[in-house]
């Protein structure tokens, strides 16, 4: 009956280990380095609910990625201190899962920007302050 236990048991292991093996390979097939460098253009991945002013909007509406920033200094292994306007009442440093390179567009030369807005979030009160 142990015996039996035994090889039960083996099986379920090389099972496991073939899953495993699988789920590797598709996870790695994505996976990219992140190596980023003092001085880089990066996008930053926020939390829709760290901002008042995005939380009765509709989480579709809302940008993934913000920015461009400046990579200022490494923080730690994989963290990074950002350059962030001061409007923005957020802790500047950013793990590298929530940064994303940034890549101009290159559509129009005559263009020294990206064509999209900068963000700007205004609290409830100041909008009714300027109607």
């Amino acid at each position: 009956m142990a015996k039996r236990w035994e090889e039960q048991l083996d099986t379920a292991k090389s099972y496991l280990n073939k899953a495993v093996k699988k789920m590797k390979k598709f996870m790695d097939r994505k996976w990219h380095p992140t190596d980023y460098r003092v001085g880089d253009m990066v996008m930053v991945k926020f939390n829709p609910r760290q901002f008042k002013a995005l939380w009765g909007m509709h989480q579709n509406l809302i940008r993934k990625y913000e920015g461009p920033f400046k990579i200022v200094a490494k923080a730690g292994k994989i963290s990074y201190k950002l350059d962030m306007p001061s409007y923005l009442k957020i802790y500047h440093v950013f793990h590298a899962s929530m940064l994303k390179p940034y890549h101009e567009d290159k559509d129009d030369p005559s263009r020294g920007q990206s064509s999209r807005a900068p963000m700007t979030i205004t609290a409830s009160h100041d909008r009714e302050i300027e109607a």
